[in-house]
């Protein structure tokens, strides 16, 4: 078996993919949620809220896509 195993990329996509959507999240949610008032109705600040969302997104799709690229990889000789 040639090339990482699908557990290592996976792991490599979870910490790569919740990094990347906590930043994007932060860029979003600084640029675009930043006028609303969500702190009184949520207790979070809009950037603060955005990057969790993005976070989480970017860990799910993160590890799906190391997942799907560690298998391919390894398929392919």
């Amino acid at each position: 078996m040639k090339g990482m195993s699908k557990f290592a990329g996976g792991m490599i996509g979870l910490i790569t993919g919740g990094v990347a959507g906590a930043f994007l999240g932060l860029v979003i949610g600084g640029t675009f949620l930043g006028g609303f008032d969500i702190h009184e109705k949520t207790g979070m600040e809009g950037y603060e809220l955005a990057a969790y969302v993005g976070a989480g997104i970017g860990l799910i799709a993160g590890a799906g896509i190391g997942v799907w690229m560690a298998g391919k990889r390894a398929t392919r000789t």
